[in-house]
């Protein structure tokens, strides 16, 4: 078999744009596809406009309407009370939840209800199947998946022939439960899974979790599937990255969504103003959208945001102002910049989900603040635990403490972190990621393809 007639095929609805990690963890695995001797393609929402963006050599097309199948989800990102059928349609659940699921999904736009959603994914993805020829030499990668978009799968496939076997791995990343979350919504959860890989039972299907904590939650509800590392770009760490004097850069990096602890942003910000930003020992560097930051930026602060928003250099403010939808390249060098990285993140929602941006510090050799009882405290605590590479707060008044703390051992910090950010490298690359999948490195033998 001729190389070019293996191929790994990636497939994520949520790529609407150049920002967020969707698109990263998809450009990352064709990396490491290419580098496996897999020639790749990607399939991304139909809105994504965003190919000057990216690398010329990737073969990326628009595929999907749907998008944000995570909202009907059973985990703790979706809405849903009650497991679904292969159209949507609810089939779980108690008398109650069933009628008040029945009266809520109606109340949704049209083309954002479950059944309506389903059936859109599930025809883009059988419609690319097509116009991709793919065959049983081909491997399927399901970026971002759940329990929802299992379903679509499932419904796709039925219209796929008998004879046809297709290879399909399908990576999870979301928690499947918190500490809120019922036992039956959990119990419904692997069924609907469970359900979804009955169906595909004439294909040879995978399932990955993106962390350890992730797959120890798919098995407590009946559902197989391996940890995988999630990946990351690997960025020559450097000894000391500040070169502004004494003052450190404080980065604040995503969108600031309410996962991501937009709530906490102003107390934070109240919180370091005086102590830590007017005081010349941080800058505090963050990405922002360019309407309702006046929610997310104290009163006594605005006027600073605002000249440094509209400065073309803000190295004297201690605030720089960055996009919150930044091209890829442009993202990787300001995160280049950073000397520590804070995370506001809800832990709740962090539980068994993993931080694209922290595995970023991490490769850079950036200390970080992270919030304990979540997957980014666990990483800490496995790096050497708190104070190794950076500080474990369980309430944000710690902050300001940590950042005092953080200022005066810097040098010992940013060292550690460096050594750390070599484990990085090699664990999180994207085709390392693959391997650990069981996607093997295609080899030449006599002019055949040996996977």
């Amino acid at each position: 078999m001729a190389a070019s007639e293996s191929r790994l095929l990636l497939f994520d609805d949520n790529i609407r744009s150049i920002g967020g990690h969707f698109l990263e963890l998809a450009t990352l695995l064709m990396e490491g596809a290419a580098e496996l001797g897999y020639p790749a393609k990607l399939a991304t929402h139909q809105s994504f406009a965003g190919f000057d963006a990216i690398d010329t050599t990737l073969d990326v097309e628009g595929g999907f309407l749907a998008r944000r199948m995570v909202d009907w989800s059973l985990g703790v990102d979706g809405h849903s009370s009650v497991r679904r059928n292969l159209e949507g349609r609810n089939v779980g659940g108690s008398v109650i939840q069933n009628t008040l699921q029945n009266l809520r999904d109606p109340l949704s736009r049209s083309e954002r209800r479950p059944t309506v959603m389903l059936q859109r994914w599930s025809d883009d993805f059988s419609n690319l199947l097509a116009r991709w020829n793919v065959n049983a030499s081909d491997t399927l990668l399901i970026n971002t998946a759940d329990d929802f978009v299992m379903l679509a799968i499932a419904n796709a496939l039925k219209q796929i022939p008998d004879e046809t076997r297709l290879t399909i791995h399908i990576v999870f990343h979301f928690a499947v439960f918190d500490q809120h979350s019922s036992a039956s919504r959990k119990r419904q959860f692997g069924a609907q899974v469970n359900a979804a890989l009955q169906e595909m039972a004439s294909h040879r299907v995978h399932l990955h979790a993106t962390t350890a904590s992730l797959a120890q939650q798919l098995e407590q509800v009946g559902v197989t599937a391996k940890a995988i590392p999630y990946p990351t770009r690997y960025r020559s760490p450097v000894t000391q990255q500040n070169s502004r004097g004494d003052r450190f850069k404080i980065v604040l990096a995503g969108a600031p969504r309410a996962e991501k602890g937009r709530r906490v942003i102003p107390a934070v910000l109240s919180q370091i103003h005086e102590s830590q930003l007017c005081s010349g020992q941080y800058q505090m560097s963050m990405q922002m959208p360019a309407k309702r930051w006046k929610r997310m930026v104290p009163k006594q602060m605005q006027s600073t945001y605002e000249a440094a928003l509209a400065a073309s250099d803000a190295a004297d403010s201690y605030f720089e102002i960055k996009s919150s939808d930044m091209p890829s390249v442009d993202y990787h060098h300001w995160l280049d910049t950073a000397d520590v990285g804070l995370f506001l993140y809800d832990a709740s929602r962090y539980v068994a989900r993993c931080s694209g941006v922290l595995l970023e510090m991490f490769i850079r050799g950036v200390p970080v603040i992270v919030p304990d009882g979540c997957w980014l405290a666990d990483q800490v605590r496995a790096a050497g635990g708190d104070g190794s590479v950076g500080y474990i707060y369980k309430s944000i008044d710690q902050i300001p403490e940590f950042l005092e703390q953080m200022y005066h051992d810097y040098r010992a910090l940013r060292w550690r972190s460096t050594h750390h950010a070599m484990a990085i490298a090699k664990r999180h690359r994207g085709a390392n990621t693959l391997i650990q999948m069981g996607i093997r490195p295609c080899t030449q033998s006599h002019g055949k393809l040996v996977a």
